[in-house]
């Protein structure tokens, strides 16, 4: 009997890893182990436009931070090799931030035509979506530091005077997916990411909130301006 391979969703094929290369010090050899990958979340290209996304909080800690403490801020994994990255924009009341990849022009336009488009229909209740993501970061990356895919339902959209705020996902997620792209199985675009993981102390365990893919679309356009 032949085995069957199951395609990947596109949404798995864009998500990287973000985190950090850090050297490990060695009490035992006194000095240090060769640097090492700490996960601290998730992020995605957008398709054609040359951005990478993730969330805020994912990268804040860097902030201000000697690079021999923090680490150095490195994008990557799912297949493609590592890259230096610094933060080029941040927007803390959406959590969303822009990293900028220290790669050459062929890079970043091959890592950009094979990313994700933002979704431009309204969405609605109920929806299935699918998303990607690094959860527990270390704990659970594998040798091809591949994603995991989960799948949820669109529980609400939060809307604002000032406009779209959140959307609400029910669906498994934990710390590491954060940054993730979430994305309508029925077309496969971005209506937001993975901004937090469900408070359990609050009640809300499997739902979790999503950056809405609106600011997502706006921070891009800024970008390009």
């Amino acid at each position: 009997m032949s085995k069957t391979t199951q395609k990947q969703p596109n949404v798995c094929l864009s998500a990287r890893t973000v985190g950090v290369l850090k050297p490990i010090f060695d009490p035992e050899q006194k000095g240090f182990k060769a640097p090492e990958i700490i996960v601290y979340g998730t992020g995605f290209w957008i398709k054609n436009k040359k951005v990478f996304i993730t969330c805020a909080h994912v990268v804040q800690h860097i902030l201000g931070a000697p690079i021999e403490l923090a680490g150095m801020l490195v994008v990557g994994g799912n297949g493609v090799e590592y890259k230096k990255a610094t933060i080029a924009a941040i927007d803390f009341a959406h959590d969303i931030a822009v990293l900028s990849i220290e790669a050459d022009e062929n890079y970043i336009n091959t890592q950009s035509i094979n990313g994700l488009e933002i979704n431009e229909e309204e969405i609605e209740v109920g929806e299935k979506v699918g998303y990607a993501g690094f959860p527990l970061g270390n704990q659970l990356l594998n040798q091809k530091h591949s994603p995991t895919y989960a799948e949820g339902v669109i529980g609400q959209e939060i809307i604002s005077v000032d406009g779209p705020k959140w959307i609400q996902i029910s669906g498994p997620v934990v710390g590491g997916y954060s940054g993730g792209p979430i994305v309508l199985k029925e077309n496969g675009k971005v209506i937001g990411m993975v901004s937090n993981s469900p408070s359990k102390e609050a009640g809300d365990a499997g739902i979790f909130k999503s950056v809405h893919g609106k600011h997502i679309k706006s921070t891009v356009e800024l970008i390009e301006s």
